[in-house]
């Protein structure tokens, strides 16, 4: 008798573990990530590991080694089919044609929701230099396609320090488990030249090199798409901070309409 209880247990365990672990991850999310100046071997799928710890969702990372491969990514028309969520994490700059993230805002507009890490924000801008011959043109195209999409224009960022944030949307869902004092060792203070209408900053941080106020992390809405965006993540001084990660993963609920008003994981929406 014992032999068959423990015969029939073991049997339990092979059928129930698959599903176990299959409700755990109740959201699918993509990251792509890829371009220069950062780390992109070590630190995707460290994110991937913390959010999935803190939220309910399985994060593929999709390296991207150029900007031509992610401009053929987009052009797909199955386009991040499959997912609940975008997360983008790539650096390209300058380094773009009207019509490359097309897709982007193709999928956005029809209400897939996003998040937007770090150089994502400098990726598709227009030139930094504003006296450049085709700086006018660019510039409109990004404000009314990549600007519109991530919520804000920043084109160049502060030199590598630590600096301390301030929570200027207290009661926002995703701000409610932030700390009000939190601050990095370092990171890059992108400067925000402005937000979009359809945006309302959460953080924002006064830059060590001359005063000005920057955003650092905020929420938008792009067509039927809630987008979270940060500039903050550039190396392990950031991207290592459990309270970046926890950033991170309700930026990603609340995106995905997971977050309640007192910003907590709605229920079986909660990490492991």
């Amino acid at each position: 008798m014992n032999r068959l209880t423990a015969a029939i247990a073991l049997c339990l365990c092979f059928v129930i573990t698959p599903l176990t672990r299959a409700e755990e991850a109740k959201l699918k999310a993509v990251l792509y990530v890829g371009g220069g100046f950062h780390d992109y071997k070590k630190t995707p799928p460290l994110l991937a590991e913390k959010i999935s710890e803190l939220a309910s969702v399985k994060v593929d990372v999709k390296l991207m080694n150029t900007a031509e491969e992610m401009a053929k990514e987009f052009a797909n028309p199955k386009f991040a089919e499959g997912y609940d969520v975008i997360l983008y994490d790539i650096c390209f700059g300058e380094k773009w044609t009207d019509g490359d993230y097309d897709g982007a805002l193709r999928v956005a507009n029809e209400g897939k929701p996003a998040v937007f890490i770090h150089c994502s924000m400098h990726t598709y801008r227009a030139p930094r230099d504003t006296k450049a011959a085709n700086f006018k043109e660019r510039d409109l195209i990004v404000d009314q396609k990549w600007h519109a999409l991530v919520g804000m224009d920043t084109r160049i960022h502060d030199k590598y320090a630590g600096f301390s944030t301030v929570k200027v949307a207290k009661d926002h869902p995703i701000m409610k488990s932030f700390p009000d004092d939190w601050k990095t060792a370092g990171d890059e203070m992108y400067n925000s030249v402005k937000m979009m209408e359809t945006a309302t900053p959460l953080l924002q941080a006064t830059s060590p090199a001359n005063g000005k106020v920057h955003t650092v992390a905020w929420v938008n809405h792009y067509g039927k798409a809630k987008i979270f965006g940060t500039t903050l993540g550039h190396d392990t001084k950031t991207t290592d901070d459990a309270d970046y990660h926890r950033l991170l993963a309700m930026g990603l609920l609340w995106a995905c309409d997971k977050l309640d008003p007192d910003g907590k994981p709605l229920p079986g929406y909660g990490g492991k």
